[in-house]
């Protein structure tokens, strides 16, 4: 696959910006929350999973936008 310069610059830049993104979500998850303290944690609920399903929908419209504008 022959990519242009600008494509390329693009690729790269989406790539390190997914890698950024990734390794802070993987630090989030990793780190104890503090402020539960000794409470036990509440189960992930239904309407949970559909606003992260959600946000993650708007992120990819809001990207593929981006892609139509370049």
């Amino acid at each position: 696959m022959r990519l242009r310069p600008r494509q390329r610059m693009i690729l790269i830049a989406g790539a390190l910006m997914g890698a950024v993104l990734g390794a802070g979500v993987a630090w989030m998850l990793t780190q104890p929350d503090e402020r539960s303290g000794d409470r036990s944690k509440q189960p992930l609920r239904p309407s949970d999973l559909f606003k992260l399903t959600a946000n993650i929908a708007t992120l990819l419209r809001e990207i593929d936008e981006i892609r139509r504008r370049v």
